[in-house]
C-alpha cells in the first residue's frame, strides 16, 4: 500500500510540472518567446518607411532654388555639392528628416567652419523630399526666408567689392596729382626738369585715358607705372640738397607720401572686401543659395601687396 501511494503521488507531481502547475496549485508563468530579429540589411526599429538619401539632400535643395530662381537644378547640385558635406541624418516623429551639414571650408581668421541643420519633409508619393527649412543662430527658419536674407547680404558684400575698388582708383588719380606738384615745385626750386617728371606726366595722361574708357588692363598697367616713380621722388632731396631747404617741398613731398600710403591702403582694402565676399559664397547659410541667386566667384584684380 504505502508504495502504490508514494507511486501516485510521483505520478501526480510529473503531470503538474509538465502541465505548467507547480504541486503547491499555483500557475507558473511561461518564458517569453525570443525576440524576433529583423532580417539583415533592414533598418532598425522605428525607422520611418520613407528615407532621404544624401543624393536627395542636394537635389532636393537644388529644386528649391529653381523655384526662386529657374537656375539649372544640376548645376546648382554641383556648386553646393563644393559647399556643404553631410554628416547626419535623423528623422523626427512627424517623418521629416532632420539633415546635419558642415561646411567643407576650414576654419579661418574671420570664419569658423560650422554645422546647421536643415529640414525635409516627405513627398506624398515618389522619392522627391522637399526642402522646408535652416538652421541660422540655432534657430530654424522657413527656407522662403533664406533668399532675401542671402540675396541682401552677398549684394552688400558685392557691393564693397565694387565702392573699394573705385576707392582705389581714386587714391591713385590722387597720388598722380600730388606726385605732379612735387616735380612741379622741385622744377621752379632747381630750375630744370627732374629725370621723373616726363614718367610721372606719361602715366598720369595714361591712366586717365584707361578710366576714361573702362579698360582695366591700360588702368592697372598706368598705375604700375606711376607707383615705380615713388621711391624716386621721394629721393629727390638727395640728389637736389636745396630741395630739403625748401618747407614748400617739403609739405608738398609729405602730402605725396600720405597719398601713396593711402593708395596702398585702399588697395589693401579692395583686396580684403573681394575675400570677404567669396568666403561667404562657401559658408553657411548663404552658400546653400549663392549660386542659384547669380552670385558667382570674383578674382580680385590686384594683389594686397
Amino acid at each position: 500500500m504505502l508504495r502504490r501511494a508514494m507511486f501516485s503521488i510521483l505520478v501526480l507531481t510529473v503531470t503538474a510540472v509538465l502541465a505548467g502547475i507547480p504541486a503547491g496549485g499555483q500557475v507558473m508563468a511561461q518564458a517569453a518567446p525570443p525576440a524576433t530579429q529583423s532580417p539583415a540589411g533592414k533598418p532598425p526599429a522605428g525607422t520611418p518607411a520613407k528615407q532621404i538619401k544624401r543624393d536627395e539632400v542636394f537635389f532636393s535643395i537644388g529644386r528649391r532654388v529653381n523655384e526662386a530662381s529657374e537656375s539649372q537644378v544640376s548645376a546648382v547640385v554641383a556648386e553646393v555639392d563644393g559647399v556643404i558635406e553631410v554628416t547626419g541624418i535623423t528623422y523626427r516623429e512627424d517623418g521629416k528628416a532632420e539633415v546635419t551639414v558642415k561646411e567643407r571650408a576650414q576654419s579661418n581668421a574671420s570664419s569658423t567652419n560650422k554645422s546647421i541643420k536643415l529640414v525635409f519633409a516627405p513627398p506624398a508619393t515618389g522619392d522627391k523630399w522637399i526642402w522646408e527649412q535652416f538652421e541660422d543662430n540655432r534657430r530654424l527658419y522657413p527656407v522662403e526666408r533664406l533668399f532675401p536674407y542671402a540675396k541682401a547680404e552677398l549684394t552688400k558684400r558685392k557691393q564693397n567689392t565694387v565702392g573699394t575698388w573705385s576707392a582705389f582708383l581714386a587714391s591713385i588719380v590722387r597720388q598722380g596729382e600730388s606726385a605732379s606738384k612735387v616735380l612741379d615745385t622741385a622744377k621752379a626750386i632747381i630750375k630744370t626738369d627732374t629725370p621723373q617728371a616726363a614718367a610721372v606726366t606719361a602715366a598720369r595722361t595714361a591712366l586717365n585715358e584707361a578710366m576714361k574708357e573702362n579698360k582695366f588692363d591700360e588702368t592697372i598697367e598706368a598705375y604700375n607705372a606711376l607707383a615705380a616713380q615713388t621711391e624716386p621722388i621721394l629721393a629727390l632731396g638727395d640728389t637736389y640738397p636745396d630741395l630739403k631747404a625748401n618747407d614748400a617741398y617739403l609739405r608738398l613731398l609729405e602730402e605725396f607720401k600720405n597719398s601713396a600710403n593711402t593708395t596702398n591702403a585702399q588697395r589693401k582694402n579692395y583686396v580684403q572686401a573681394v575675400e570677404t565676399y567669396n568666403e561667404a559664397l562657401q559658408r553657411l547659410p548663404y552658400g546653400l543659395v549663392a549660386y542659384g541667386l547669380q552670385f558667382t566667384r570674383i578674382e580680385p584684380k590686384v594683389t594686397a601687396e
